[in-house]
C-alpha cells in the first residue's frame, strides 16, 4: 500500500500563489502601460509575471528555479519595504531656499500619475514656503510631446504657483542630470550658499539622495506617494536602477 503524498497540498497552495502573483504582475504592467508610456519597469514586471505563471503551472520545476525564484522574490519584497519605509521619512525643514521637483514620464503632454503626485507635494511645499524657488527638472524622452519640465511648469501654474518662481530645467535625461543641471541653474540664481530640498516618489528617495550627493547637492527631501496601482511596476524598476547605481554610481 503506497503512502499518501503529504507534500502535494503545500505544493498546490504554492502553485496557486505563484500563479496569482504572476497574474497580478502581468495585469499591473498592462494597466500602467495605459496610463503612462512604455519603460523598463513595465517590461521587467511583465516578464517577471510570466516567469511566476510558468513557475506556478509547471509540474516539473528546474531545481535551481525552485530556490532562485522564492529567494529572489523575498529579496525584492524586503528591498521594496525598506525603500518605502526610508523614503517616506521626510527630512525637509520647510524653509529651504529652493525645491527641486524630479521629473518622470509625461503622456500626451500631461504629467503621468506618479509625476502628478510629485507636483502636488511640491505645490503644497511652495504654498507653505512662498520664498522658495521651484525647479522643475526633466527633458524630453522618446515619444513625449513636450519636455517634462514644461508639463510640470504648466501643472504647477494651474495650481497657483507663480510662474516667476519656477525655474525650468528641460535638458536632462536622468536623475543624475536632473541634479547636475538644477544645481547649475540654482548657483546662477542664488549663488553658492543656499539650501535645497528635492521631491520624488518614496521608492526613489534613497537612490535620488545618493545621486544628489554624487552631484555635489546637499539636499533634504520630501516624498510623494506612488499611486497604488503603480507600486509593483515602480518598485521592480527601482530595484534594477538601485542595483545599477550601487555598481556604477550613476
Amino acid at each position: 500500500m503506497s503512502r499518501p503524498d503529504r507534500t502535494a497540498p503545500p505544493r498546490r497552495v504554492a502553485s496557486v500563489l505563484w500563479v496569482a502573483l504572476g497574474i497580478v504582475l502581468v495585469v499591473d504592467a498592462l494597466v500602467v502601460l495605459r496610463v503612462t508610456t512604455l519603460h523598463t519597469g513595465i517590461v521587467v514586471a511583465f516578464a517577471l509575471g510570466l516567469l511566476y505563471l510558468a513557475h506556478g503551472v509547471s509540474r516539473r520545476r528546474v531545481r535551481w528555479l525552485r530556490i532562485l525564484v522564492p529567494a529572489g522574490t523575498a529579496l525584492l519584497v524586503a528591498l521594496s519595504a525598506a525603500l518605502a519605509v526610508v523614503g517616506s521619512r521626510d527630512t525637509a525643514t520647510g524653509d529651504e531656499d529652493a525645491v527641486v521637483v524630479l521629473g518622470t514620464l509625461v503622456k500626451d503632454g500631461e504629467p503621468t500619475p506618479a509625476l502628478r503626485a510629485r507636483l502636488d507635494t511640491a505645490a503644497g511645499y511652495a504654498a507653505a514656503n512662498p520664498a522658495a524657488v521651484v525647479v522643475v527638472a526633466g527633458g524630453r524622452a522618446p515619444g513625449e510631446d513636450v519636455t517634462e519640465a514644461l508639463a510640470m511648469q504648466r501643472y504647477l501654474v494651474a495650481r497657483g504657483v507663480a510662474e516667476h518662481r519656477i525655474v525650468r530645467e528641460g535638458t536632462s535625461t536622468s536623475t543624475s542630470e536632473n541634479f547636475t543641471h538644477a544645481k547649475e541653474l540654482l548657483d546662477a540664481r542664488l549663488g553658492t550658499r543656499y539650501t535645497a530640498a528635492f521631491v520624488t516618489n518614496e521608492y526613489h528617495v534613497v537612490r535620488a539622495a545618493g545621486i544628489a550627493a554624487e552631484a555635489g547637492v546637499d539636499a533634504t527631501h520630501l516624498h510623494a506617494r506612488t499611486p497604488w496601482y503603480e507600486v509593483p511596476v515602480d518598485y521592480v524598476r527601482e530595484a534594477l536602477a538601485l542595483g545599477k547605481f550601487v555598481l556604477l554610481r550613476r
